[in-house]
């Protein structure tokens, strides 16, 4: 009887000591996996928040385009070379860098690449030979409203749209002359 006892209380301390080696298992297991998760939404929230300030960029980019497109018509050639245009254009272009630097941050090859060709063409105004003010002025908006689409799929999750026709004859255009 004493040796069934004996076994017993064994028995008991083998189960009790399972239970707590598959229990420390369990809480280590379950922090891992909670760092894990913690990490990765960590990594989702710079991501969105890098896309949501280089969508502001152009959100802001296109708006001051617009604005000014209507409060200067461009009808005057001389205008495109005066210092207030070539100062709100390279104001333009600091808008750019800014949003090519927060792209930067987004670990998506393919939007990067796309983001990269919206700020070369954004950029272009100042390379294309005889282009008006107006046209600067459309090339520079054209960048911004493509790049606003594609940060906005983005954003939504959807797949990144192709580039729309306009664009990709500008883009093309650049990339010719590089």
């Amino acid at each position: 009887m004493e040796g069934d006892v004996m076994q017993t209380e064994t028995l008991v301390g083998l189960i009790g000591l399972g239970g707590a080696v598959l229990g420390a298992g369990g809480a280590v297991l379950g922090g891992w996996l909670q760092s894990r998760t913690a990490k990765t939404e960590r990594l989702e929230g710079y991501r969105r928040e890098a896309a949501q300030a280089a969508l502001s960029e152009l959100v802001q980019l296109r708006h001051e385009l617009m604005v000014h497109y209507q409060e200067h018509p461009a009808a005057d050639h001389q205008y495109g070379f005066s210092g207030p245009f070539q100062d709100f254009m390279h104001a333009g272009q600091r808008r750019l860098m800014a949003m090519n630097a927060s792209v930067l941050l987004i670990p998506h090859s393919q939007l990067r690449e796309r983001l990269e060709a919206v700020y070369e063409v954004g950029n272009a105004w100042l390379l294309v030979p005889g282009l008006r003010a107006g046209g600067q002025i459309q090339w520079m908006q054209s960048a911004a409203r493509e790049g606003t689409e594609i940060l906005g799929a983005f954003l939504r999750g959807d797949p990144l749209p192709p580039d729309s026709p306009g664009f990709a004859g500008m883009r093309q255009h650049v990339a010719e002359r590089n």
